[in-house]
């Protein structure tokens, strides 16, 4: 009896200090859903179809100057599948950009307040961007175009997609658990979307950052199973010479690696060459950003005019 009294009292410790970790107690429990870690290395995230990444780095679609950075005031927003609660939610989402102040501003509603809409039929541009929620496997995952890019896009095709988000995210609608989903990773997968539709490109392009990666073995583990992406869509994604080759846009970074940034990626420490210890690695008991970081603001401030 003493034994099974010392187990359940070593258990008991062992919860506390997980809680502790992670900045959760038995009372921030209750009532909410509690944030789930990221999948595995980039399951995910960016994996941005070949076809799309072709029609957005064909310079012969260039619409006018090709800036990363929108100069229209308004950039409207259209979805193809999900449901009214769902695109309530991600309206909310985008706008913690543009919350920031400045010219920019998301257009998701027609004039009578319902949400625009597209469709794969589409021949004219029903908006700036398009949002699909597609699992299937050529257009799966979370991914977006970058800025302005977005416009080389054919009218009938995304130029974001959120993959099973389409599916999974009810119990956040009208604000039911909005702990929680503000420290979601699917609240985060959302702002980083967003800020690569708004022309950033991801945190870990940062030099500091390439020279500690172990950019080999995650190329490899991209291309294999259960990912599987083509070496191009890894590359594009990992490797800064790759990517801004491909989207001719010129580099921009913060003078350190900001390791609160929602456009950094979180690796297995195995990915680090130095390990647990990376500057690369995101801050956070979560390992991911669960908001806009300063100098992601600080980015939005300097390209849209932002006061802030």
């Amino acid at each position: 009896m003493r034994k099974l009294f010392c187990f359940y009292v070593v258990l008991h410790l062992l919860t506390l200090t997980v809680l502790q970790v992670f900045g959760l107690t038995t009372e921030s429990m209750e009532g909410q859903t509690l944030p789930q870690a990221p999948p595995p290395p980039m399951a995910h995230l960016d994996r941005i179809p070949l076809g799309t990444l072709s029609e957005m780095t064909d310079a012969s679609r260039s619409v006018g100057f090709p800036s990363v950075s929108w100069t229209t005031p308004v950039v409207t927003v259209a979805f193809n599948g999900g449901d009214p609660e769902l695109y309530a939610l991600i309206e909310a989402t985008a706008s913690e950009w543009t919350s920031n102040g400045g010219r920019l501003k998301f257009s998701f509603r027609l004039g009578d307040g319902s949400f625009r809409k597209w469709s794969d039929s589409d021949i004219a541009r029903s908006a700036d961007l398009r949002i699909g929620f597609f699992t299937d496997a050529d257009r799966d995952g979370y991914w977006s175009t970058v800025g302005t890019y977005a416009r080389r896009v054919n009218a009938g095709e995304a130029t974001m997609n959120f993959g099973d988000l389409g599916t999974t995210l009810s119990q956040y609608y009208k604000g039911n658990n909005h702990t929680a989903w503000l420290a979601s990773y699917a609240h985060t997968t959302i702002l980083h979307e967003f800020g690569h539709a708004i022309g950033l490109n991801h945190e870990h392009f940062h030099p500091s950052c390439q020279t500690d990666l172990k950019l080999a073995e995650i190329v490899s583990y991209l291309t294999g199973p259960p990912n599987n992406w083509q070496r191009e869509q890894a590359m594009y994604n990992m490797d800064a010479k790759t990517y801004f080759a491909t989207v001719s846009a010129k580099p921009s970074f913060t003078p350190t690696i900001d390791q609160a940034s929602v456009m950094l990626y979180s690796f297995s420490d195995d990915f680090y060459k130095s390990g647990r210890a990376s500057p690369c690695r995101p801050s956070g008991p979560l390992h991911y950003a669960t908001g806009l970081s300063i100098e992601d603001r600080h980015y939005y401030a300097a390209n849209y005019g932002s006061d802030h």
